[in-house]
């Protein structure tokens, strides 16, 4: 009958007999951004005020649907979209549902919820899609429950509303899942949520998208035991979100938590920025600070600094050479080689060592020279005979440099020449500023 099957002809090529006989409803089935056919459906006598126009059954926002025989005829009128559709496409946009079981079920066609309202409880619990599953612009009133369902193929959530609590506790998502532009207002639970890690033919894309999503209170919104590290959450705040010890990121070379939006970044891909991937870094770091999680946040403290320090000019004369002067020999890159932005203590250790070492062998030279405090004697290498002098000018140089590096005032030797001064001041801001970050790391 018309009210299981929508037209596939728009309202204008049915003759004037037809429309007044029987009018139809003029809902449109959208897909996506595209216009689907007329629903055509004959038109349900709602109360007056329910609709903002007349409209079928499937499409009546009428409290009446929610039990006896206009609940049995929508269910009728579902059951009968999903078998014609078999294994290929079933048409539910824009629907009004009541209250249905869902729990347990396997939707075997491609299922297109577009813009559809659930009214109650929406239990798709140990649900199967075998097939695409769009729920975009749709509406959940009340909880929404996908725990333990299965997506094999790519799961649509864009622009969707959760009113309540939605729970993805156990899903498995075997294919992309997009929540972009997605509003959960109340509790959301990812907990042992299974995303995709690996998708034949698509090996660069995201495979769990929270961009633009809107979490009114994210305090409850969890994600527990799941492996993010194909999550992309490009332009939202993930500060307060809450984000287990269990939780696994990518990774990034040697380090152990890296997000997806990074990659994007060092491909220089135009929808995103390094600036961008900074502000997700430092609400992570923020996140895992708050939550005592020091070294989880020491490692996003780490990619937040990089993509600053990756962060070139991208315009402007000679632009090459400064794009290369700023990310090896610029302060954020100098920081970086120096102890890993504060992360390792061991870098500014070992610089600290080598730096004295090397002072040491430059004070005896000559222009430069040691003189002793109390004789005056000028001690150089030009002077020294034989290696033992030489390895004894050495020692003397190193003395001089630990005197420096310590702010001694009473040393044995002191630079001799105005070269040697100029270097004893450089060393003592270099020194300093290696036992500051070893002290801070």
């Amino acid at each position: 009958s018309m009210a299981e099957n929508p037209s596939t002809h728009s309202p204008g090529h049915r003759t004037g007999a037809e429309t007044q006989a029987e009018p139809r409803c003029t809902i449109q089935m959208q897909t996506g951004f595209l216009d689907g056919p007329i629903c055509g459906r004959p038109l349900h006598p709602a109360p007056a005020g329910v609709d903002r126009e007349p409209v079928c059954l499937m499409h009546s926002s009428d409290p009446a649907k929610q039990s006896g025989e206009l609940k049995i005829a929508f269910i009728d009128a579902f059951e009968s979209i999903l078998k014609k559709a078999g294994d290929s496409e079933a048409h539910f946009q824009h629907f009004v549902f009541p209250e249905l079981e869902f729990s347990g079920r396997e939707f075997k066609p491609s299922c297109s919820f577009y813009g559809a309202t659930f009214t109650q409880a929406a239990d798709f619990c140990d649900a199967t899609f075998t097939q695409a599953a769009d729920f975009y612009d749709a509406t959940f009133t009340q909880a929404a429950d996908f725990s333990e369902a299965t997506f094999t193929q790519a799961a649509y959530f864009l622009s969707t509303t959760f009113t309540k609590t939605v729970d993805y506790e156990k899903t498995e998502f075997n294919w992309s899942a997009d929540w972009t532009r997605s509003a959960f207002l109340g509790k959301a639970d990812f907990r042992s949520t299974k995303f995709a890690t690996k998708i034949e033919g698509e090996p660069g894309q995201p495979y769990a998208t929270f961009a633009l999503a809107s979490f009114s209170n994210p305090n409850v919104i969890v994600f527990d035991n799941v492996d993010l590290s194909r999550a992309r959450f490009h332009n939202r705040d993930v500060s307060e979100v809450r984000f287990s010890s269990s939780v696994v990121w990518g990774r990034q070379g040697k380090r152990k938590a890296a997000i997806y939006e990074e990659s994007l970044a060092l491909k220089e891909e135009p929808e995103i920025s390094y600036s961008a991937v900074e502000q997700i870094y430092r609400q992570l770091q923020k996140n895992y600070d708050a939550q005592l999680d020091y070294s989880t946040a020491n490692e996003f403290h780490f990619g937040g600094m990089e993509m600053r320090r990756l962060d070139a000019p991208t315009k402007g004369p000679l632009l090459a050479l400064r794009r290369g002067l700023h990310r090896n020999l610029g302060m954020i890159a100098l920081y970086r080689w120096a102890s890993d932005y504060g992360n390792n203590y061991v870098k500014p250790m070992l610089w600290l060592l080598g730096t004295l070492v090397l002072l040491a062998a430059l004070y005896p030279l000559p222009h430069i020279g040691l003189k002793q405090a109390a004789t005056g004697n000028l001690l150089t290498y030009a002077a020294a005979k034989g290696l033992w002098s030489k390895a004894a000018l050495f020692g003397m140089g190193f003395l001089t440099a630990i005197d420096t590096a310590t702010f001694q005032r009473a040393s044995e030797y002191v630079p001799a020449y105005p070269w040697g001064r100029a270097l004893a001041i450089a060393e003592t801001l270099l020194t300093s500023s290696l036992v500051t970050l070893l002290l801070l790391a």
